[in-house]
């Protein structure tokens, strides 16, 4: 099947769905009634401007039929309320989960679309309190919700952070349990785990990530995979030009190489 068209410059997606699941994947459809590679993450998995993602790269390399349920500007929520996703998950052989941001979650301050994380629905009592001065009925997106809780009082917003942190290190840990294979965690970002707070409201980073959360997950994971690329290079991409920034903000075709050659090896030590 033809992925690329070079007169329109664009990656030809052909979206397919599995099970019960009403959420739209990147396609062709994979079988799933043997054995399969999972790898579940938010919009640098599902890779709309890169021709052969990740996913793509290791199936070629490894001969394994590997799922790619990728979802754009996905959290952990959309993974876990999803019934057809949870069958899919613990039917796996191994599972590769990329690091998602902390933003995209409901969370006791606020809460998002179960199918589209990064959708904002409306916030908690909690939230209103805090913010009595903030009106809501005008946001629609995560990230907007993020960056109008911080310009309007970063400190009040430090209360929020604090617990988008604790949320996302509890549902990432019920994500790995869940599963009935090996787990592989994929730090897939364009900059290193650290102690630092990075506030990217889109959950890029992955937003509000620090090394201190991904090691309370060390134990429960089998591995956790970095792969560090920058961003901006979009030499090999497909988009259009309306596009360009949304490709420039994304993970170009070398990220998805390296983080192909990166999960190899553990993918196949861990389906011996």
């Amino acid at each position: 099947m033809k992925t690329y068209d070079s007169e329109n410059r664009t990656v030809r997606l052909a979206p397919c769905t599995y099970g019960l699941s009403r959420l739209s994947f990147r396609g062709p459809r994979r079988p799933t009634d043997g054995r399969y590679i999972a790898f579940l993450g938010g919009s640098d998995t599902f890779a709309r401007y890169v021709p052969k993602p990740y996913c793509d790269l290791v199936a070629a390399a490894t001969g394994e039929i590997c799922v790619n349920l990728g979802c754009q500007s996905a959290g952990a929520d959309v993974y876990l309320k999803d019934t057809a996703l949870q069958t899919l998950r613990r039917d796996a052989s191994a599972t590769v989960i990329q690091v998602f941001g902390a933003a995209n979650l409901s969370n006791p301050y606020y809460r998002v679309h179960p199918r589209r994380n990064d959708r904002f629905i409306a916030a908690t009592p909690k939230l209103i309190a805090l913010y009595p001065e903030v009106d809501f009925s005008e946001i629609s997106f995560t990230g907007h919700l993020i960056a109008r809780l911080r310009a309007v009082d970063e400190a009040r917003f430090a209360l929020v952070r604090t617990c988008l942190q604790a949320t996302w290190v509890i549902r990432m840990h019920t994500l790995i349990a869940d599963a009935a294979s090996p787990v592989l965690l994929l730090w897939f970002a364009s900059r290193a785990p650290d102690d630092k707070i990075h506030d990217t409201p889109a959950g890029d980073d992955p937003a509000f990530i620090t090394l201190e959360m991904l090691d309370m997950l060390r134990d429960a994971a089998d591995d956790i995979i970095e792969v560090i690329m920058p961003r901006g290079e979009t030499e090999g991409m497909a988009f259009p030009p309306l596009d360009s920034l949304s490709a420039q903000n994304s993970l170009g075709v070398d990220a998805h190489f390296a983080a192909a050659k990166a999960l190899r090896l553990p993918l196949t030590f861990g389906l011996s």
